[in-house]
C-alpha cells in the first residue's frame, strides 16, 4: 500500500553529477548542484527554501533545500538549481559529504516532487544496486523523462518504491501528526490529511479482524458473546467491543491498530483514560493491539493490566486540568501518546491474524 504519489507534472529529472556539482573541482567554486529544466516548474523563480525528502540506500530523510534559477538579461528564467546552506545541513552539503566518502565512484541526483508538491530527492551512485536497478531501465542517465516517454511508467514506479521502502520512519511519524499535530509545520498538509484517512481506514479494518477473531473464539465456545460498538456507525463509546456482556465475565476492548510495529505509540483521549480509571479492575479492560497493518500477515497482541499506569496519568490530567480551572482556562480533549511496553504489564505473544 502506497502513501506517497506523483503530483500532475509527470516529469522525473536524472543527473549524472559532475565534479563542479560535488565540489571537487580545481578550477570551480561553485556552490549549487544544476538540474535540467521542465521538472519542479511549480517552485518560484528564486530564494525558495523548502523542506525535501532525501533518499541515499536504505535512507529517507527531511532535509533543507534551497532553489532557486539563474535570471536572464531579459527577466526570464533558466538553469534551475539547488544551493548550499549557511548552515552546513542543506542537501547539497548532505550529497557533498556522501560522495566524498567513495570518490573514485560516479553519482547520479533522481529528482521529481510528490502529489503534495513535496521535492524528494534520490541519491546513488554507479556501484549501487540502485544504479543497476534503474540503468536497466534507462538508456541514459541524465535526462528528463516525462509522461509521454514509454519509460516513464516503469522509473515513477521504481521511484515510489524506493520512497516507500526507505521512509518508513517518516510515514511512522505522519501517523503521529494526524492525530495528534505533532510535527505539523515539518509536514504538507495534503500529506497529514491522507496519513488520517489512511489511519482510519487502518482503525475501521483492525475492528473488522478483530470482528473476525471474536467470531472464531465464540464458535470455539471461549467467550459467550460480543457486541462491535461501531459495527454500524461510529459510537463514539471508550472502547470497540464488549466480550461476555451482562455476565459476571464481561469485558471492554479497545482496537489500536496501526500499519507499523507494536512499538509504534498508542494513542488513549482522556475520557478513554478516565473510562479505564473507572473501571478499577485489571480483568475488565483489554487493548487488543493490531499491527503490520502494511503487510501480508497482520498481528494481534493482546495487552492486559495497565490498571496503576492509567489511574497515574488520570490523577496527573485531573491535576492539570484543576490548573487550568483555576486560571479560567478549559481544556477539552487531550491526545496521550503512550508506549505500549510501559503502559501494559501483560502482553500477550503475537497471534497471526
Amino acid at each position: 500500500m502506497f502513501f506517497f504519489f506523483f503530483d500532475k507534472e509527470m516529469s522525473i529529472g536524472v543527473k549524472k553529477l559532475s565534479d563542479a556539482d560535488l565540489g571537487k573541482s580545481t578550477t570551480s567554486n561553485q556552490t549549487h548542484i544544476g538540474l535540467y529544466d521542465g521538472v519542479l516548474t511549480f517552485l518560484d523563480d528564486s530564494d525558495v527554501k523548502k523542506e525535501c525528502l532525501f533518499i541515499y540506500n536504505s535512507s529517507c530523510k527531511m532535509r533543507d533545500c534551497y532553489f532557486d534559477r539563474i535570471k536572464n538579461p531579459d527577466g526570464t528564467f533558466r538553469s534551475p538549481k539547488i544551493r548550499k546552506g549557511s548552515n552546513g545541513k542543506s542537501i547539497v552539503d548532505d550529497i557533498r559529504i556522501i560522495a566524498s566518502t567513495k570518490p573514485e565512484a560516479e553519482w547520479f541526483l533522481m529528482w521529481s516532487c510528490l502529489e503534495s508538491e513535496q521535492i524528494v530527492f534520490w541519491l546513488f551512485n554507479n556501484k549501487s544496486k540502485d544504479f543497476q536497478k534503474i540503468s536497466h531501465i534507462l538508456p541514459k542517465l541524465s535526462m528528463v523523462i516525462t509522461g509521454d516517454n514509454p519509460t516513464y511508467k516503469l522509473v515513477k514506479e521504481l521511484f515510489l518504491q524506493k520512497i516507500n521502502n526507505t521512509s518508513n520512519g517518516i510515514q511512522k511519524d505522519l501517523e503521529v501528526a494526524s492525530q495528534t499535530g505533532k510535527n505539523f509545520r515539518l509536514y504538507k498538509r495534503k500529506d497529514i490529511e491522507k496519513a488520517d484517512k489512511l489511519f482510519r481506514q487502518i482503525g475501521k479494518e483492525g475492528e473488522s479482524l478483530i470482528a473476525e477473531y471474536l467470531d472464531k473464539q465464540k464458535n470455539a465456545n471461549h467467550i459467550v458473546s460480543y457486541h462491535w460498538m461501531n459495527a454500524n456507525k461510529e459510537s463514539g463509546a471508550p472502547f470497540d467491543f464488549i466480550i461476555n456482556e451482562g455476565t459476571p465475565y464481561e469485558q471492554f476492548i479497545d482496537v489500536k491498530s496501526t500499519r507499523f510495529d507494536f512499538n509504534q505509540y498508542i494513542y488513549f483521549s482522556n475520557d478513554e483514560v478516565k473510562f479505564i480509571n473507572d473501571l478499577s479492575d485489571n480483568l475488565r479492560y483489554s487493548v487488543f493491539r493490531v499491527y503490520d497493518m502494511k503487510k501480508d500477515i497482520q498481528k494481534l497482541s493482546i495487552c492486559n493490566n495497565c490498571q496503576k499506569y492509567i489511574t497515574n496519568i488520570h490523577t496527573a490530567i485531573n491535576h492539570f486540568f484543576n490548573s487550568l480551572a483555576q486560571e479560567q482556562t478549559i481544556l477539552q480533549n487531550i491526545k496521550l501518546g503512550i508506549n505500549p511496553h510501559h503502559c501494559f504489564n501483560e502482553i500477550q505473544s503475537p497471534i497471526n491474524l
